[in-house]
């Protein structure tokens, strides 16, 4: 949602609005004066075409072809301290959140509104700390209640369905090379930092971060009331520093080659026999025999590492997802904690966005639609909306006489060209179908 709501400033950054003049009365003896002709004001955000202000010609473009093109705007833009970086997609975004923000406030005056209810439950900091961690507590004591690592498949099934992480990451899309079939795919997961090196790497400031993120799980477990937190948050580092051993690195990770294995289950459990992987799919719910495994040797590393680990550690190590997941709704110190390694620490960000920013992502996350069809309403007129599908008609129309006049392709290879442009499906803006949210509750 957020995109859209991005794709929709900008429509109307670029298409600007049209101001109306309200012809003047005069009296019968004197002549009619035409209408003052409309002037359209510029665009918010920049010009049509290209800002030469923010051009630094001093680089040569064969040298610094970004500096060349955008140096004197890179340096005189400061970077906002609620971003990690800043530039024109950011502004659209944070004047698409200004917007929401008007239209979810105004539907807060309604005290029947799921839209209002959703943002102002997310709003109410004092009523969240209050509550502490209770909302939560049955998930994290069924979490610390595990007793054995034969519920570990069933309670990682269920923690992938409610957002918590697990050493093995799942999801259901088109299949790469079968287009016409969704399947389930899993690739590697299990450690907190976003890559194998932030384990691995001698290099100091990773090493330095790695140090940020020992003491990260170590007040984790410290603010859940947990006993001997620095110990246990060692044990979890030492256990994700041998997945980390096992993940593929990035360069492979990124061959659609390599990370295209269609197994069976039974293939897979085959290749990596330490884990239930059956039990695990069927808590996801997943019926079908085959599924497609990115990196299968990590899968297997990971699922050895499972097995070795005590279950202390597993558990712990949920704990700390679970709670890391969850912290944008738990108490503040919760929040703070979780921003102040992954935002401050791991991407350089100062300050966390206001809360009122957040509480807009969270709305329309919730309700997206039902943001979404208020927000083109007032800010994606069917105009502006027509307009956008008719140049994108334009340039499928142009594409289709390109292909015909291209002397190098042949008329076999024109017609597959010329059928898959047939295929092309325009989405501009929002869908031709909202969804039905009707049936959603806010409590």
């Amino acid at each position: 949602m957020k995109r859209i709501l991005v794709l929709l400033a900008a429509s109307t950054a670029i298409a600007g609005c049209s101001t109306t003049s309200t012809p003047v009365a005069t009296a019968p003896t004197e002549p009619v004066q035409a209408p003052a002709q409309s002037v359209a004001p510029k665009p918010q955000l920049g010009t049509y075409g290209f800002d030469t202000a923010g051009m630094d010609t001093s680089v040569q473009p064969g040298d610094n072809f970004y500096t060349f093109a955008n140096g004197t705007w890179a340096k005189n833009t400061p970077i906002p301290a609620d971003k990690s970086n800043y530039g024109m997609f950011g502004a659209l975004d944070d004047l698409s959140k200004e917007r929401t923000k008007t239209l979810i406030e105004e539907q807060a005056k309604d005290p029947n509104s799921r839209i209002g209810a959703a943002y102002a439950s997310f709003m109410d900091q004092a009523a969240v700390d209050a509550k502490g961690l209770a909302p939560f507590e049955p998930w994290l004591n069924q979490v610390r209640g595990l007793r054995s690592k034969a519920d570990l498949p069933a309670i990682y099934g269920e923690a992938a369905q409610i957002g918590v992480p697990t050493p093995f990451a799942t999801y259901v899309g088109q299949d790469d090379k079968n287009p016409d079939q969704y399947i389930l795919s899993m690739y590697q997961a299990g450690i907190g930092m976003p890559d194998r090196d932030y384990y691995l790497s001698k290099d100091a400031k990773i090493a330095e971060t790695r140090a940020k993120y020992l003491q990260h799980l170590t007040n984790v477990l410290t603010l859940a009331g947990e006993a001997n937190a620095p110990a246990r948050a060692k044990a979890v580092l030492d256990f994700e520093t041998r997945i980390a051993r096992a993940h593929w690195n990035r360069v492979d990770s990124r061959d659609a080659d390599k990370t295209y294995n269609k197994l069976t289950v039974a293939e897979l459990q085959k290749r990596a026999p330490d884990f239930d992987f059956a039990q695990l799919l069927q808590q996801r719910g997943v019926k079908g025999e085959s599924l497609l495994v990115a990196q299968p040797s990590a899968i297997s590393g990971i699922a050895a590492a499972v097995r070795s680990a005590p279950l202390g550690v597993l558990k712990d190590q949920l704990l700390i997802r679970s709670l890391d997941a969850y912290a944008p709704y738990l108490p503040s110190q919760f929040d703070k904690e979780q921003f102040a390694f992954y935002g401050t620490a791991l991407s350089g960000t100062p300050e966390q966005e206001a809360r009122w920013k957040r509480a807009v992502d969270f709305t329309v996350g919730a309700l997206q639609d039902d943001v979404s069809k208020l927000y083109v309403a007032r800010y994606f007129p069917p105009e502006t909306k027509a307009a956008a599908d008719q140049l994108v008609k334009n340039v499928v129309e142009a594409m289709g006489r390109r292909i015909d006049n291209l002397a190098w392709m042949a008329p076999a290879t024109k017609q597959r060209a010329r059928a898959k442009l047939a295929n092309f499906t325009t989405k501009i803006g929002y869908p031709d179908q909202w969804r039905d949210m009707s049936g959603l509750e806010i409590s």
